[in-house]
């Protein structure tokens, strides 16, 4: 009888683990922190000669006022002349029902992109020969959505059309400006909260004069946010002598994706920061160089 090798490793968690949840399972691919660079925050003061340099972060979280969703469809026929009309009537069709959600014929447009022939194989009993069995064409549908709780009803309509594949959903927000201007605004009183700090403190004399050399101002969308985990242990199987008589079969394990937004350590303002729904995420970075005077 051949003599199996079992392997069974025992992972023990301590309590800050379980504190952790089952994200601890995850790579921590973050979309955010990889593109700015995993670092540790930057100096929010410094002085150096006749330099005194104050910097500032400021965080918001905004809810979105729209929602673009991507749907993808692809349809088969003999002739292209079929796909086009198979596939028109589904569009259409799903096109007039999600106006019940308010979404007008201004707020749909179809993206025709792709379009082309099928093969297979004719088999018979010496070889199997490849043959033009038909065509296929895929098009996206590109929806906007102003009510955007309104999204789960979207994709039950789209199913009803057999339009399964949600290819991308993109959140915006109107008055970017706005935005813009509120992070300003409190990336300015934060500047000057530290600076009045650093004057009375340390008794320096501030000349009136000053530099912006950063304001840096950008969003970050919540696609870009999503990390993913597979929670499970498992045992490892392998054949001492290396008898592959037998093949090993995976059992399924499923993978979680959750939304984690970016990291507020680094930042001395976040504003709404507990908003339960997945929000927009704006930042302004600011910094101003003023001189001591002697």
């Amino acid at each position: 009888m051949k003599k199996l090798l079992l392997l069974l490793t025992l992972i023990s968690f301590s309590a800050s683990a379980q504190i952790s949840g089952n994200q601890v399972y995850g790579d921590n691919n973050d979309y955010y922190n990889n593109r700015r660079g995993n670092t540790a925050p930057q100096t929010s003061i410094s002085a150096s000669g006749d330099q005194f340099t104050v910097s500032t972060r400021i965080l918001m979280n905004v809810r979105p006022d729209v929602l673009i969703v991507t749907l993808g469809l692809s349809q088969e026929s003999k002739t292209v002349k079929g796909c086009n009309e198979a596939i028109k009537k589904r569009i259409d069709g799903f096109t007039k029902d999600v106006r019940s959600l308010g979404v007008k014929e201004a707020d749909v447009y179809t993206d025709f992109i792709s379009q082309t022939k099928i093969y297979d194989y004719e088999v018979g009993e010496t070889k199997a020969v490849q043959k033009e069995t038909g065509f296929e064409i895929k098009k996206n549908v590109i929806v906007r959505l102003t009510n955007v709780k309104a999204f789960n009803q979207l994709t039950d309509i789209a199913s009803d059309f057999a339009i399964y594949d949600i290819v991308k959903a993109e959140y915006i927000n109107l008055d970017v400006d706005a935005l813009y201007a509120k992070l300003f605004d409190e990336a300015v009183r934060s500047i000057d909260a530290k600076k009045q700090k650093y004057v009375k403190a340390f008794k320096a004399v501030l000349s009136d004069d000053f530099n912006i050399i950063q304001d840096s101002y950008y969003s970050v969308q919540p696609r870009t946010q999503y990390q993913k985990y597979s929670a499970f242990e498992t045992s490892d199987l392998s054949y001492i002598d290396g008898d592959h008589r037998y093949v090993k079969k995976e059992a399924r394990k499923a993978k979680t994706f959750y939304y984690q937004g970016v990291d507020t350590s680094s930042f001395d303002k976040v504003i709404n920061p507990s908003d339960p729904e997945v929000c927009l995420q704006y930042v302004v970075e600011m910094k101003i160089v003023y001189h001591i005077k002697k």
